[in-house]
């Protein structure tokens, strides 16, 4: 069998946590990197002010249909899921507030307020409005936002204020990167020298079959999709190998062979950008927000070193995880440098930190063990275990004899995620389980495996596309391609006026469109166009879409018969899931819900919020 169809997961898998530390600057989002530190979440720091705001201390966490969630159970969920990450999170905060108290530092509410007022200015808004921004594209409330990611970044200034000069030479190399010349450029990626020298030699001897040889063997899939077109190539910005091979490139020549690690690297000169230095009045703005910049490059890298000489010269005593000390110390969950951290601290900041989105999960839970006692249906482990076996079958987790391979697959979605395998069979597994049983038997048609067929195996249509956002420009950008219908004008189109930035950084180039895709108008057209044609202006989604084909693919040589099981398995739970989301959302619209940890997730019966399959809250249609 030559082509497998996408995978459906059992379950969106949640958010994974890593070792970051956000800090905003100069019109930007960074992430400051801390190796030695483990954070509870990833869009979140460690904590380096005076104890985090809590959410509501109500008695009773929520409310659903006269069925209570108390706070302490809220608390042992949060713990049982979070505790150990959250207990480092606990630990670093605490560090970084005795190192300032050690060195007389005091970061002040005004100096907080000072400093989101002078980052919400350099993205050009008001406070308030850069905070609601923060609150709904990143889910980062107020009183976080200024006690886990403002404070501390300010706290690792002052430490670190003498390690944070920025000379000129620094300032020049980074306007060079930024403003100085780029070249345009492609790429071919390959794993055997030998092979590099081939495609050399034929790079070289026919110089515009570059793209060809990129998408035929270039192992770098995002750029061979594209021909081997990258971004532009600037300084100071990747490896200095590659960069001083295309800077020394003139337009259309082709690199030596560039070893780098394991692999050997081609690149083409498409083109010189030439620099764009910034005018007279736009020069202090752009030295200030450079300063910040590189400031900030520093802080991540001062601050890595700080804690991890923190960490190194810190007594620590890990109560939670020994249970003899549990019982001889008993409330607390570690000591730090003689200082207790109690079990109360690490159960309020496991609430402050996760307590939303795990309350979401048991009031869903309640919704689903109440329906299933109402249509007297019970989850049995045999259930739960076949469905994390279909899981790892679907996520391509089978040992040689095709059989799921379960210990690998539950390492992999345990790591990725970082949650324990009870919290996956409870959080992920028993609510798919539960759903398809309320949902009951789905059958697939003839009809549907059909078109399943040809959108996996059959033909597909290349092509370049440009996408615009109104009609106007729309018809502007096909008239001047239609009196000019070459593929490189037609890219030259698409690098000046498309809005999707894929295309756009690609020449128009897309991943060919397959039929029963779901895009109807623009599936028609595109499989109407032969190649070298233009097609007319389609309207997609509230976009406007001009293709010009360049091909059509031949369809993948394999029988119905040999991949029809395949393609009934992976329709069949993708007709399940919707089914699923409809049921859910069905569900919860008629509950009524009391959330006192997030009073906004608040309802009362069909009152026109619900959540979906996926725990996050979604509007009800109306009418």
């Amino acid at each position: 069998m030559s082509k497998k169809p996408l995978p459906t997961l059992s379950a969106p898998p949640s958010r994974k946590r890593g070792t970051k530390l956000l800090v905003f600057f100069g019109g930007l989002s960074v992430i400051l990197a801390c190796a030695a530190i483990r954070f509870a979440d990833g869009d979140r720091p460690v904590e380096a002010s005076a104890p985090v705001a809590q959410p509501s201390a109500h008695p009773i966490a929520a409310e659903v249909d006269g069925h209570k969630i108390t706070r302490r159970q809220l608390g042992e969920k949060c713990l049982q899921q979070f505790g150990e990450s959250v207990l480092e999170t606990v630990v670093n905060r605490h560090l970084i507030e005795q190192q300032c108290r050690q060195h007389n530092i005091t970061i002040s509410a005004a100096a907080v307020d000072k400093e989101i007022e002078q980052i919400a200015q350099r993205f050009g808004l008001p406070v308030d409005q850069w905070m609601e921004l923060l609150a709904t594209e990143r889910n980062i409330l107020p009183d976080q936002y200024r006690e886990e990611i403002v404070w501390p970044m300010l706290a690792l200034r002052e430490l670190a204020a003498t390690q944070l000069t920025v000379s000129e030479a620094e300032i020049q190399e980074e306007m060079n990167s930024r403003f100085g010349k780029q070249i345009k450029a492609r790429i071919i990626v390959v794993s055997q020298r030998k092979k590099a020298e081939q495609i050399r030699a034929a790079a070289v001897a026919n110089p515009a079959d570059f793209a060809k040889l990129a998408a035929t063997h270039s192992i770098d899939d995002n750029s061979a999709s594209a021909g081997g077109l990258i971004q532009p190539i600037r300084r100071n910005m990747g490896d200095v190998r590659i960069e001083q091979a295309a800077f020394a490139l003139q337009e259309g020549q082709v690199s030596e062979i560039i070893p780098l690690g394991d692999q050997y690297v081609l690149v083409r000169c498409e083109g010189h950008i030439p620099a764009k230095e910034p005018g007279n009045a736009q020069l202090k703005q752009v030295r200030s927000t450079l300063v910040d910049y590189i400031q900030n490059r520093k802080l991540r890298e001062v601050g890595a070193k700080l804690f991890r000489d923190l960490q190194q010269h810190a007594r620590l005593e890990n109560v939670w995880n020994d249970a003899t000390q549990r019982q001889r110390m008993p409330g607390v969950a570690a000591m730090l440098n003689g200082q207790a951290i109690t079990m109360n601290e690490l159960q309020d900041a496991c609430i402050a930190r996760h307590g939303k989105e795990v309350l979401e999960n048991m009031i869903n839970q309640v919704v689903l063990e109440r329906e299933l006692a109402k249509t007297q249906l019970r989850i049995t482990q045999d259930e739960i275990n076949h469905e994390v076996a279909r899981a790892a079958i679907d996520a391509g987790f089978v040992d040689p004899q095709g059989k799921p391979d379960l210990p690998k697959w539950i390492k992999t979605i345990t790591n990725e995620n970082e949650i324990s395998r009870a919290t996956y069979e409870a959080n992920i597994v028993w609510p798919t389980v539960a759903l398809k049983k309320l949902v009951g038997k789905i059958t697939v048609a003839d009809e549907e495996l059909t078109k399943a067929f040809e959108a996996n195996y059959g033909p597909r249509v290349r092509c370049r596309a440009i996408v615009l956002d109104n009609i106007r420009r729309a018809q502007e950008v096909w008239k001047a391609a239609r009196n000019k219908p070459t593929p490189e004008y037609f890219a030259e189109l698409a690098a000046q006026y498309s809005i999707d930035s894929a295309s756009r950084a690609t020449g128009g180039i897309v991943p060919p469109i397959q039929k029963h895709g779901g895009q109807q108008a623009l599936e028609t057209e595109a499989f109407r166009l032969k190649p070298g044609e233009l097609s007319g202006v389609i309207q997609v989604a509230g976009k406007f879409v001009v293709l010009l084909c360049e091909g059509i693919t031949e369809p993948v040589v394999v029988e119905f018969s040999e991949v029809r099981d395949l393609l009934y398995q992976d329709l069949l739970e993708k007709k399940y899931r919707l089914a699923m989301a409809r049921h859910f959302e069905k569900l919860i619209a008629s509950a009524r819900i009391t959330n006192n940890i997030d009073p906004q997730a608040s309802q009362t019966p069909n009152s026109g919020t619900v959540r979906n399959s996926s725990g996050r809250r979604a509007t009800a249609s109306k009418g």
